[in-house]
């Protein structure tokens, strides 16, 4: 298993995002690095997963239709690594594509995570 280095996030931070505010939880703090490590191994397979299998697979206490908070705190967390973003490659089961509510182009992005020969 790959070990990411620390959190670019704090617990508790305010972090705006698509003209929102979300704050860094106790509980997201604790499931981030995990969610971040299982994606990178995800990333250097060229392979995607589904909200439901990264639930299960990490026993997130999230439901699969509520992780895109957690999913936007992995985008910040890539953002301010100068990483592309790792939720690029998370797709609903029935239609294989990123939520709605995934900013920017998915398909473009993914390619660059899958890309991408080193993650810190």
């Amino acid at each position: 298993m790959i070990t990411s280095m620390s959190l670019m996030l704090r617990k508790g931070e305010k972090v705006p995002i698509k003209g929102r505010t979300i704050t860094v939880t106790d509980t997201a703090f604790e499931c981030l690095p995990r969610v971040r490590d299982r994606l990178i191994e995800a990333a250097l397979a060229r392979e995607t997963m589904t909200y439901g299998e990264l639930r299960n697979e990490l026993d997130l206490p999230y439901l699969p239709q509520g992780m895109g908070r957690l999913l936007d705190l992995i985008s910040e967390d890539c953002f301010r690594r100068g990483e592309p973003s790792l939720a690029s490659i998370v797709v609903n089961a029935a239609t294989l594509e990123v939520g709605n509510d995934f900013d920017g182009d998915a398909p473009s992005e993914r390619d660059l995570v899958f890309n991408r020969r080193r993650w810190s």
